[in-house]
């Protein structure tokens, strides 16, 4: 089944039957002989009437948990984030300088111990969320209903996050997510981590975004990580970045904020009150520059004064009544 653009018109109507299509000059073109059922519809191949709420992990969903992780085995993460970052000052890449050193930190007589992803995970279930977490979620997904019953709007949620996907997945928000992606270890043959599998770096953030867009629901499989270098038309997204909206901490979400804002969607940024820095870094980094749209505490539950919570309902609001208007729009050219 395909849905092809009614070449004689830009009404937004479409047409619908069994055939192939292929891409020329940007337009879709029948090779084979459609039935004749009329579809309505806003002028785009597919509804893009999901609304993706993409959300860091740590510091903005629950205390960094590498730190956490740390401090549960005795290590001192002060200690550990001096000379991580040292060695970055040095050249190395932040991302993979973690994952390096907890990996040198891991065995028998190492402070991490025989450290395997199950412990990662099972840690995972032990973190905290900040105040309105995962419930947040649930009423993302009602709100966007609510709020296009035209379009037919629905909310996804997910992470994607430089921290360990394995400690993510054991979260309470893994239940509540459509997808996540992260940095995972490799296991020996004793189920020990031996490896770096996959580093999510601040740039690498943006990748997931663009598999977002481009679909399926919920990042594509693992296993074909050239899937989101596929060519498509404005028209062909399953999200459009104007129907994004990004939530993170910091300097390395700033990548995932313009390439959110500049395709027309929201981006927020969430305070860490734990840097005694944070204001002045934040009024310097991110708000002077307009990288995200606000700043605010990460509090998430639906109070007056949780404004992020409040922030982020609005905006989903926003976003799924501006579906309904495109969608209202079509219908009005056509009759």
């Amino acid at each position: 089944m395909v849905m092809a653009r009614d070449p004689s018109t830009q009404l937004g109507l479409f047409w619908r039957g069994q055939a192939t299509t292929e891409r020329q000059t940007g337009k879709s073109v029948i090779v084979q002989q459609c039935t004749k059922e009329w579809v309505q519809g806003d002028a785009m191949a597919v509804p893009q009437n999901v609304i993706a709420v993409v959300f860091d992990y740590d510091d903005t969903l629950t205390n960094d948990s590498t730190t956490q992780l740390l401090e549960s085995k005795g290590i001192d993460p002060q200690q550990f984030w001096k000379q991580h970052s040292e060695r970055v000052k040095q050249g190395c890449d932040p991302t993979l300088e973690v994952l390096q050193t907890l990996l040198v930190m891991v065995g028998p007589d190492s402070p991490l111990g025989a450290l395997g992803n199950k412990d990662l995970r099972a840690f995972g279930g032990e973190l905290e969320c900040y105040p309105g977490i995962p419930g947040l979620f649930d009423d993302l997904r009602v709100i966007a209903a609510d709020n296009g019953p035209v379009s037919g709007a629905k909310a996804e949620i997910y992470v994607i996050s430089g921290g360990l996907e394995e400690i993510i997945l054991g979260s309470e928000v893994a239940e509540k997510v459509d997808g996540v992606r992260a940095c995972e270890f490799g296991e020996n043959q004793s189920g020990v981590i031996s490896n770096i599998r996959r580093a999510v770096t601040f740039t690498e953030k943006t990748r997931y975004l663009f598999e977002i867009a481009k679909g399926p629901k919920g990042f594509p499989d693992k296993g074909m990580p050239y899937e989101v270098n596929r060519s498509y038309l404005p028209e062909d997204l399953r999200v459009p970045f104007r129907n994004m909206i990004y939530v993170g901490d910091g300097l390395t979400d700033i990548p995932c904020f313009s390439v959110v804002q500049k395709g027309g969607g929201a981006a927020f940024a969430v305070l860490n009150r734990r840097r005694k820095d944070a204001p002045k870094t934040a009024l310097q980094e991110l708000l002077l520059p307009k990288r995200p749209m606000s700043l605010n505490a990460p509090k998430f539950r639906d109070h007056d004064d949780d404004d992020l919570g409040q922030l982020l309902r609005l905006q989903v609001a926003n976003t799924a009544n501006q579906m309904d208007i495109r969608q209202k729009t079509a219908y009005q050219r056509r009759s």
